[in-house]
């Protein structure tokens, strides 16, 4: 008993699990009305899938964002804490040339950090009826209220939150027909959720749902399980570089990296860690220093 914490009244509230799972049930809700929001601009039909909810931290999000990618910051009352809306950049381009016509295989090519104007307003478009559908989704779980803070389109001017703090990412993949899928995400701070008040219909009907567990069963699931491999990989660095200078390349050529003090550590495609590199026994590895 030598780790005993300091406890803080009001900081450190357990997060109504009714509001984190009235965000599970919201997911394919959300979905549709996502699709409704995307198809007259797509020029097809969109398919829109809702990802299980992540719960992780909010370095661990960041480091898998995109340098280019459309951010909208907001207030979500009574959420405390920034709620942060993510779109990709190529989303949005796709989006504009399917309107308007043309390619973004030109725009692809180059290294971007801007939106066009006409981009830049349709960004601001789909964020505020993205916002708009999502109040009026939460009106199930608890009445809130958005309130713009701001808009980036690079985390690292975004003052948004520690990178120790726990976060839930609510993730939608966008596939306009060429099966690439692009990403639509809201992530919110893990303890904002603390004191909300949870309406009734979203309690309703939770005890229904719980079957007794067969525990032969449970361990004999558990023990397939445990034999279920995972390739575990790290990513030291990306360096990034233009067409004509890959064209170039030759024998003894050097790319010049920059390796991150703190490294993900992916199993599949997901961020499981974070850590670093070094030598045990004469052997590169990789430290742990915080799980996801």
């Amino acid at each position: 008993m030598n780790d005993v914490q300091p406890y803080a009244f009001g900081q450190h509230g357990n997060a109504p699990t009714a509001a984190i799972g009235g965000l599970e049930k919201l997911g394919d809700r959300l979905a549709k009305r996502l699709r409704a929001i995307i198809e007259p601009y797509s020029g097809g039909r969109p398919v829109v899938t809702a990802k299980p909810l992540d719960t992780t931290m909010f370095m661990m999000w960041d480091a898998c964002v995109p340098a280019f990618v459309s951010l909208s910051l907001y207030r979500l009352h009574p959420i405390k804490g920034l709620v942060t809306l993510r779109i990709d950049a190529e989303l949005v381009s796709r989006l504009v040339d399917s309107f308007y016509g043309g390619t973004t295989s030109q725009r692809a090519s180059a290294e971007r950090y801007e939106f066009t104007p006409t981009e830049n307003r349709l960004a601001m478009r789909l964020a505020e009826s993205i916002m708009a559908v999502l109040v009026d989704c939460w009106t199930d779980i608890t009445p809130v209220e958005a309130v713009l803070v701001s808009r980036e389109t690079n985390t690292s001017q975004a003052e948004i939150m520690s990178g120790e703090c726990d976060v839930i990412v609510q993730s939608f993949e966008i596939d306009l027909g060429d099966r690439d899928a692009r990403l639509v995400e809201i992530v919110y701070p893990q303890e904002g959720f603390a004191g909300l008040e949870i309406s009734g219909s979203a309690t309703k009907g939770g005890n229904e749902e719980l079957r007794p567990t067969d525990p032969v069963w449970q361990t004999r699931l558990g023990n397939c399980l445990d034999d279920v491999r995972f390739p575990a990989r790290t990513v030291l660095a990306r360096p990034n570089l233009k067409i004509s200078e890959l064209v170039a390349l030759k024998p003894g050529d050097v790319i010049p990296i920059n390796i991150a003090r703190h490294l993900p550590l992916l199993i599949g495609d997901r961020v499981f860690a974070h850590g670093s590199i070094g030598e045990q026994d004469g052997c590169a590895a990789f430290m742990i220093e915080k799980l996801a």
